[in-house]
């Protein structure tokens, strides 16, 4: 795994759309440990969609063909099943985008970003780094930092 590209993703998690693209101002990394924990993200970031009235989107399997038509899959030791790539989005780019691309399986990077409306963007930060936190670790990657392997977290 190349340290670049997991700087990269912490630097510049984007959420993709029909606006252009943004730099977080706020990115955390978690550990959910296990695929368990991959599904209690996922139904977390999900929920968290539904009651603020936003789009939740899973990416997942096709960012895990996709790096394994690229033949870069080695990224998540060769199980492409492992890829996350999950995404709550609203209106005029504000979001939050969690993925594990460049870090090992169970540890997860995510970067919030405002769009239009910083308010609402940063009351969803709040919000789900709260719920995050009963649940996992939250770590802080600092400003002009990247995403980098978890020392506590296995995999």
């Amino acid at each position: 795994m190349g340290r670049w590209l997991a700087s990269a993703i912490g630097i510049t998690i984007f959420v993709e759309g029909c606006s252009p693209a943004q730099e977080a101002f706020r990115s955390v990394q978690i550990c959910v440990v296990d695929e368990r924990g991959v599904a209690e993200l996922k139904d977390l970031m999900r929920a968290t969609a539904a009651s603020e009235h936003l789009q939740f989107i899973d990416n997942s399997a096709q960012q895990g063909s996709d790096l394994k038509a690229m033949g870069a899959d080695k990224l998540l030791k060769r199980d492409v099943s492992l890829a996350i790539d999950f995404h709550i989005e609203g209106n005029s780019g504000m979001g939050v985008t969690a993925g594990n691309l460049g870090l090992p399986p169970y540890q997860v990077a995510m970067g919030f970003t405002e769009g239009s409306d910083p308010a609402d963007a940063r009351r969803l930060s709040a919000r789900l780094i709260q719920a995050l936190s009963q649940r996992w670790q939250v770590e802080t990657i600092p400003a002009g930092k990247g995403a980098m392997p978890m020392k506590s977290c296995g995999g």
